[in-house]
């Protein structure tokens, strides 16, 4: 029963491929013991190349982990499969990154996974999830408030970094898994970490899921179902999502921006799928973002100004009329660059995508300095002592704007015309030696303004490259 319900999780969603080399995660507890056995009977029928991946966290005593590891090394023996081992310090790593020791965890071990599947050429990460993981997957989320993406539960095939991860077990009960191995006589680890209270997921499993079964005895199938009839919904509902966020939302610099009064005409169904897109396109997913955190950023977008954290070092800026969607430390990833701009002539910036050009003028367009962003500007020429360059932002920075005779911190100008800091990095500037003479599309220096006795003038512009 079931290794049938094996092979018919796998062709039903296409887990498999003939000539796949897959990496197969075994703790050496039941359930990654039996996938093992299971993608090794499939080996023939798919001419799969396995590979056996085991890590110890090191959340126990080293000699309990080592009894795991000598386990897995037995396993991979008797199958004659290479094996794949590491130690990684997980509690270290949650305390020195302010993570949970689950998501900690979780990080780890995917890093580890991923790394294993590029060293060996695999496509394919096996995990041994079943359907009882599912069911407490469904209810950790509604506990925590997720949206209907969460409801889903845990999708049997997902792309991570360009390598898939499949759940052949992901159609099986525990039960079911245990019956096969009692069967085979196979005698796996119990991993002591699935009883530490410490974890959610363990008192979900161990009290509250029993609570549950008092009031329904069949809680599990009927939350594995929820989680089978939310994905359908959540079908339809990401398709209108995907729409309405090209709409109201894009991603600039490393983050995602949304516009508040777009976004407000929306109905609260898709203005909170856009939100959380928003979140998944900055962050990465929305694993421990749940209702509460939703709630906060429209209790942001009706503030003044403000910012708040979501969990995984994510953040969220009200500037002006836009929500900012980053990640902690990404203000300055923006390339550091620097090109010199002929006079007269033309640079691209590639890092940028701008192409900017410098030439003479008899007569200056618009007036500079009205407030209106835009890609030209005109300067007095005789005032720029050297060669001009294109960069940006360096700490430290400080110009004269138009119109005022002090100096002024770049950070504090980006403040006042509510740049986000996200974008901060990307802005060009036209600097002559240390001497920024514009802001591009924001403010010319008051150093280079033209006057009544003027006689050279200079146009420096730019588009998309």
């Amino acid at each position: 029963m079931f290794i049938s319900s094996v092979k018919d999780t796998v062709k039903r969603h296409g887990l498999l491929d003939r000539g796949d080399t897959v990496v197969v995660s075994v703790s050496g507890g039941p359930d990654s013991t039996a996938l093992l056995f299971a993608l090794d009977g499939l080996k023939s029928d798919y001419g799969l190349k396995l590979h056996v991946a085991h890590l110890d966290h090191m959340f126990r005593a080293p000699g309990d982990t080592l009894k795991d590891r000598e386990y897995v090394i037995r396993l991979a023996r008797k199958l004659q499969l290479p094996l794949i081992f590491e130690r990684i310090d997980v509690p270290a790593y949650a305390k020195e990154s302010g993570l949970s020791l689950e998501e900690a965890a979780r990080e780890k071990r995917y890093e580890f996974l991923l790394k294993a599947a590029r060293d060996t050429g695999a496509k394919k990460i096996a995990l041994g999830h079943t359907l009882d993981d599912q069911a407490e997957t469904v209810l950790m989320r509604l506990i925590r408030g997720s949206g209907l993406g969460g409801l889903r539960g845990i999708p049997p095939k997902r792309r991570l970094d360009g390598t898939f991860i499949i759940r052949p077990l992901i159609e099986s009960w525990r039960k079911d898994v245990e019956s096969y191995l009692a069967g085979m006589k196979i005698t796996a680890r119990r991993d002591a970490t699935n009883l530490m209270q410490k974890f959610l997921r363990n008192r979900i499993r161990h009290e509250l899921m029993v609570l549950l079964e008092k009031y329904n005895p069949n809680i599990k199938e009927a939350l594995a179902r929820s989680a089978q009839n939310f994905s359908y919904d959540y079908e339809v509902l990401s398709g209108a999502v995907g729409k309405s966020f090209g709409k109201c939302a894009g991603s600039k610099g490393g983050s995602v921006t949304v516009d508040i009064k777009k976004l407000k005409r929306m109905p609260a169904g898709l203005r909170r799928g856009i939100l959380r897109k928003a979140i998944e396109s900055a962050r990465g997913s929305l694993r421990d973002i749940d209702h509460s955190h939703i709630e906060d950023i429209e209790a942001l977008m009706a503030a003044a100004k403000g910012a708040i954290d979501l969990p995984g070092r994510a953040r969220v800026t009200k500037s002006g009329n836009t929500l900012v969607f980053s990640m902690a430390g990404r203000e300055q990833t923006a390339p550091r660059v620097s090109r010199e701009l002929p006079v007269p002539g033309s640079a691209v910036v590639p890092e940028l995508k701008l192409r900017f050009e410098a030439k003479r003028v008899k007569s200056r367009g618009a007036p500079a300095g009205s407030g209106r962003s835009k890609a030209a500007e005109y300067l007095d020429l005789d005032s720029i002592k050297g060669p001009l360059h294109i960069r940006t932002w360096e700490k430290g920075d400080r110009f004269r704007p138009l119109g005022m005779s002090k100096w002024k911190k770049l950070q504090d100008f980006f403040t006042d015309r509510k740049v986000p800091r996200a974008e901060r990095a990307s802005v060009p500037l036209l600097v002559c030696g240390k001497d920024i003479i514009w802001v591009c599309g924001m403010r010319l220096s008051d150093e280079v303004r033209i006057l009544p006795g003027t006689k050279r003038i200079l146009k420096v512009s730019y588009r998309k490259a």
